[in-house]
């Protein structure tokens, strides 16, 4: 992509593969001081570019192995031009904080969809010390922000450290993250601490096949546990869904469109769709494997750049099937319906649980409820409260049998559950179940 954009625009005086902290200033120095681009890796210039050569690698930069030797970031100049604008700003600026590269996930299980990175997948993370110093420099001398953190995931050791350092420090600023979907409630509430109100979970989907396929590393049911439990600690949650993966089944999706309706209390997914082949990404480096078959530049390249496919295969980062076969699965349309309709009644759309000494009270206010209010007690009680996360019923019946309590029959147990599934009130995943109602507090 950067040798062709150097070849097919003059203008462009030098263009980094790689990362380009490095780098930069010695290309900045050269052209302040009108003096050549010096010949580094992975920086193309005019003076020097490269020839491209069948089969051959380009070259990048250097890695930047320790983030801790990177400068905090200098934003002056931005909120200098803003407060001498003569523009009125209805919304706080976001300021963007970086405490990682690559992924810990991608560098074992790359997503099949996924092209962010390139050649650095490999994951680096700040030490906990310096990106706390960090975010109080820049919080401290931008005040007034919310602060965006642009990692692709978050490192899964601030929970010792770093997270903790934010939570005591009680900031008063709000953060986001992108995070894996099987974390844990106490982590959530950790992130809640520290001031990580808003998250990114890699979803994407509600189906075990489709995310197999996708190589994502957790299941349907870790998903909705995920935005169940960010229900209840008033995380908001951003994901998406997509579709058009060889080897889904319309199985899948049909199954997806009857949960929904179950569901319409939980945060909806912002947007819904075909999935996009990216560079780097396995569907793009392996798409005859994967089933894709051959690809060309997305169509709207040809709307923008008036060259040949040729030299658009080489610029472009969205690719399509070259079949012709991109408008997304006849099968997925009851599903994106039912997505549609989630939106619109999510908003008096309610399933929560309340407990009084004796009793759980289980309050339904979705559309497809048949009854307001369920009173549970005694083993039914005990049972809807230990699938407020993932269990089976033979772990119910341990955790039963270690609390001290009668121990019941393991399918004494399956019946339970199973009535709370044919209610409504669980959803069930070969042995496991997941009880939708969250807890409220007030």
């Amino acid at each position: 992509m950067g040798a062709e954009t150097i070849r097919q625009f003059g203008f462009v005086d030098a263009v980094v593969s790689g990362e380009a902290d490095f780098v930069f200033p010695q290309i900045v120095n050269a052209v302040t001081a009108s003096r050549s681009i010096p010949k580094l890796n992975g920086v193309l210039s005019r003076n020097h570019s490269e020839l491209r050569v069948l089969q051959q690698a380009p070259s990048h930069t250097p890695m930047v192995e320790d983030l801790d030797l990177l400068p905090f970031p200098d934003y002056d100049d931005y909120f200098a031009q803003q407060n001498a604008s003569s523009v009125s700003f209805t919304t706080e600026p976001s300021m963007l904080f970086e405490t990682s590269r690559g992924c810990w996930w991608g560098e074992k299980h790359h997503c099949t969809f996924c092209g962010l990175n390139g050649e650095t997948m490999r994951f680096r993370s700040k030490s906990a010390i310096r990106a706390f110093d960090e975010f109080l420099y820049l919080t401290q001398r931008y005040p007034g922000c919310s602060v965006n953190v642009v990692d692709n995931i978050l490192d899964m050791e601030y929970f010792n450290d770093f997270l903790p350092m934010l939570a005591q420090r009680q900031h008063g600023f709000k953060l986001f993250y992108e995070v894996k979907a099987n974390l844990k409630k106490e982590q959530l509430r950790l992130l809640l601490d520290a001031g990580v109100s808003e998250i990114q979970p890699g979803i994407e989907s509600f189906s075990d096949n489709v995310l197999h396929i996708m190589r994502k590393g957790v299941s349907a049911l870790q998903n909705i546990q995920l935005i169940k439990m960010c229900r209840e600690l008033e995380i908001k949650v951003f994901y998406n869904l997509i579709w058009g993966f060889p080897g889904e089944s319309p199985d899948d999706y049909a199954d997806m469109a009857r949960l929904i309706p179950l569901i319409s209390h939980l945060q909806p997914p912002v947007g819904e769709g075909e999935i996009r082949i990216d560079r780097f990404s396995p569907s793009f480096e392996q798409a005859n494997e994967l089933g894709f078959g051959e690809l060309i530049p997305h169509p709207a390249y040809s709307y923008v750049y008036p060259f040949s496919l040729e030299a658009l295969s080489m610029l472009a980062y969205f690719f399509v099937r070259e079949d012709g076969n991109n408008s997304g699965p006849h099968y997925t349309q009851a599903l994106a319906t039912e997505v549609q309709n989630w939106r619109t009644c999510h908003p008096k759309s309610d399933l929560f649980w309340m407990q009084t000494e004796d009793y759980l009270l289980i309050w339904d206010f979705r559309p497809i409820a048949s009854e307001v209010l369920t009173v549970l007690e005694g083993l039914e009680r005990d049972c809807y409260l230990e699938c407020d996360q993932i269990r089976t019923p033979r772990q119910i019946v341990q955790t039963q049998k270690a609390r001290g309590n009668t121990q019941p029959a393991e399918h004494a147990v399956s019946e339970i559950l199973d009535s709370f599934t044919e209610r409504g009130l669980m959803i069930r995943q070969g042995h496991s179940y997941l009880a939708l109602a969250y807890a409220k507090s007030h």
